[in-house]
């Protein structure tokens, strides 16, 4: 289920690799439930759809298949759905005057997991505002996910 989901891009062409290389064996049978629609390109000889309560089968990828079904292609592209979003505007928070001011923020901070030698984090500062729009990049263990449950008080730093 979602094999990709958290898997850096190197990751990612590990598990089309191993696939691949188990598939062609003709001994291994995997069933995958992925949003990736180039994941599944690589990976998929066959596809399951589920429709009004019935599976059906089809040979190909799931470029094959989204030619045979357009309508398809809105499990994979925003755009292709009919749906239509719309958010309200959210409102301000008590005490916050300024879209600039600091909301979170942590100054020198260091975290080493438990039973671990080499911190995960290491002198790190970073601070958010409303105005702040941030993407966290890095290779899988670089420490994404630690920095943002520290930011946000779901563990406590070593120092900092």
């Amino acid at each position: 289920d979602e094999p990709t989901n958290h898997l850096d891009v190197r990751n990612v062409q590990w598990v089309v690799d191993f696939l691949l290389s188990t598939a062609a064996s003709g001994k291994v049978t995997c069933i995958m439930v992925s949003h990736d629609s180039g994941f599944l390109d690589k990976t998929a000889t066959h596809i399951l759809h589920i429709d009004s309560l019935k599976l059906h089968l089809y040979k190909g990828n799931l470029t094959n298949f989204v030619a045979t079904h357009p309508e398809a292609q809105s499990f994979f592209e925003l755009s292709a759905s009919k749906l239509k979003f719309k958010f309200p505007q959210p409102g301000f928070l008590e005490g916050v005057k300024s879209k600039g001011k600091a909301l979170m923020k942590m100054e020198g901070i260091t975290f080493t997991y438990p039973g671990n030698e080499t911190p995960t984090l290491y002198d790190i500062t970073v601070q958010v505002s409303l105005s702040s729009r941030v993407a966290c990049l890095g290779v899988n263990g670089a420490g994404k996910s630690t920095l943002i449950k520290i930011l946000t008080g779901q563990l406590e730093a070593s120092t900092g």
